[in-house]
């Protein structure tokens, strides 16, 4: 499936995640869903590189999608969790869309495993924690060359423990962004849910908000308890 032209492959057996990760055919990463305590459905994210990762917004809108046709849940309000936490998903059909909470921000470069000082080297970035963790950075310039030019540095830089993802982004309108993401374990991506939910956080303004990139485009307000819900499309391949 894919999410705004991020690609998944979604397993809900019991096969061994490194032998269907070594088949991904070009997708991002692969999608495990399995049977929850605590929510409809759990979804482990593992990135093209094999590493497992905490979430994935694209992913989410996919999940929720092929849960509903495939009869593993019985209605359009679907919860799914992730290290991340539960993240509450609704299906729209008649449009093709998802929405899907996917957390409270946590802002600062604390909050995403980065040492300061290490990356002094680097230009300037704004770090938003969507329980994973992002660094934004604004330019004027058309962000698919900037992202080419710093993504691969920034996400394998030292200086974060945890891997980063980049999302060069360009404010085009009041309420709207162009976007260009380099994902760690992936490389350059079509889009990115969190990371869009990361640039919407970055720019303080209000809902709702639109991200644009190569993949299409996904909207994002802040619900009434302070977490941002991500609207967007999600198709089968």
């Amino acid at each position: 499936m894919h999410g705004a032209g991020n690609k998944f492959l979604i397993h809900t057996g019991n096969e061994d995640p490194a032998k269907l990760i070594k088949n991904l055919q070009g997708a991002d990463g692969l999608l495990v869903l399995s049977v929850d305590v605590e929510a409809d459905l759990y979804m482990t994210v593992y990135n093209a590189d094999g590493n497992e990762v905490q979430q994935c917004g694209n992913g989410l809108r996919c999940a929720a999608l092929h849960a509903l046709r495939s009869k593993l849940v019985p209605c359009e309000e679907i919860s799914i969790r992730t290290v991340a936490g539960i993240n509450m998903c609704r299906v729209h059909l008649d449009r093709n869309e998802i929405e899907v909470s996917i957390g409270t921000p946590s802002v600062g470069p604390e909050q995403c495993g980065v040492d300061q000082g290490a990356i002094a080297d680097l230009p300037s970035m704004q770090f938003v924690c969507m329980g994973n963790p992002n660094a934004v950075m604004w330019t004027e310039q058309d962000p698919v060359d900037v992202r080419g030019e710093y993504g691969k540095l920034v996400c394998e830089h030292a200086g974060f423990a945890q891997g980063i993802n980049l999302h060069v982004a360009r404010l085009d309108q009041e309420n709207h962004a162009t976007v260009a993401s380099w994902e760690r374990g992936v490389g350059p991506t079509p889009a990115s849910g969190t990371g869009g939910a990361a640039v919407f956080v970055s720019t303080t303004r209000r809902n709702p908000f639109v991200v644009s990139s190569l993949g299409g485009s996904l909207s994002y307000h802040f619900a009434d308890d302070g977490q941002v819900v991500m609207t967007g499309p999600a198709a089968y391949v």
